[in-house]
């Protein structure tokens, strides 16, 4: 079970995630924008933050680049329509673990997750 921070403007993008993650396990926490995402890490530190890119303020680029730091452990899944390679590799060198495409199948998320986060501790 991974401690998960949602990041989308959208709340039905939001709600979606949320039932796709409870079901498999998982502990979610929802932010409706970055300036939110980054007032709830300050308190807790998420093993999985996902993150989508377009959002008014506080645009996914912005809000990548002041949560690495914050939370260099964790594993920030960017989850965006934008299917530019350039934008992509911009992701990935400023921090981001894995990129995923909009719509996301459900189980390929909980795939990703899994593959991405250490075992449980015996």
């Amino acid at each position: 079970m991974a401690n998960i921070l949602v990041v989308d403007d959208s709340a039905f993008a939001r709600s979606n995630l949320r039932r796709t993650l409870t079901g498999g396990g998982h502990q979610v926490w929802e932010a409706d924008s970055g300036a939110k995402a980054l007032e709830m890490v300050a308190s807790n530190i998420p093993g999985v933050i996902t993150l989508d890119l377009l959002m008014p303020g506080m645009n996914g680029q912005e809000t990548l680049n002041a949560l690495r730091p914050l939370c260099p452990q964790a594993v920030i899944i960017v989850i965006t329509a934008d299917i530019q390679t350039l934008t992509r590799q911009e992701l990935l060198s400023a921090g981001a673990n894995v990129f995923l495409n909009k719509p996301v199948n459900a189980a390929d998320l909980l795939r990703t997750i899994q593959e991405h986060i250490p075992p449980p501790s015996a």
